[in-house]
């Protein structure tokens, strides 16, 4: 190379010294610099772990309080069920009684008898047997 400076012996190498100086330097910094980072991810890594870890815990407690209401629910409506089938049951019954009654018509019949009748008017046995046993001693003097 013709336009290069003559180089003095030994400048060759202390150029060479000092890369390879360097070199060790900058390859510390690097580790260093990767080993902050790789514990910077593994503290996020565990922080990770520890929500997906609380998410799981708090999902099953929420899931088996789902479940318990789910529960105390099917039981409250087979509860319902049975008080509904017991009305039912109880309806019929007053239905059938109310069919055995007397209509509005055969009350009016009967009402219409009642005052032919004059029952209140009747006498009962033991009153016509004092008026028997009265006008007897009246008779025949007792």
């Amino acid at each position: 190379m013709p336009n290069e400076a003559p180089k003095e012996p030994g400048a060759e190498s202390y150029a060479n010294q000092r890369k390879e100086a360097a070199q060790p330097a900058d390859l510390i910094a690097e580790i260093n610099n990767l080993s902050r980072t790789v514990k910077t991810l593994e503290d996020k890594s565990l922080n990770l772990r520890k929500k997906v870890q609380l998410d799981e815990q708090n999902s099953l407690t929420a899931h088996r309080k789902f479940f318990d209401d789910i529960k105390f629910i099917n039981s409250d409506v087979l509860e319902i069920k049975r008080e509904i089938e017991d009305l039912k049951d109880k309806i019929k019954l007053i239905i059938k009684e109310l069919k055995l009654t007397a209509k509005s018509e055969q009350l009016q019949e009967l009402q219409k008898y009642i005052e032919i009748w004059e029952p209140v008017n009747f006498v009962t046995r033991n009153e016509v047997q004092k008026i028997v046993e009265r006008m007897m001693e009246q008779k025949f003097g007792g």
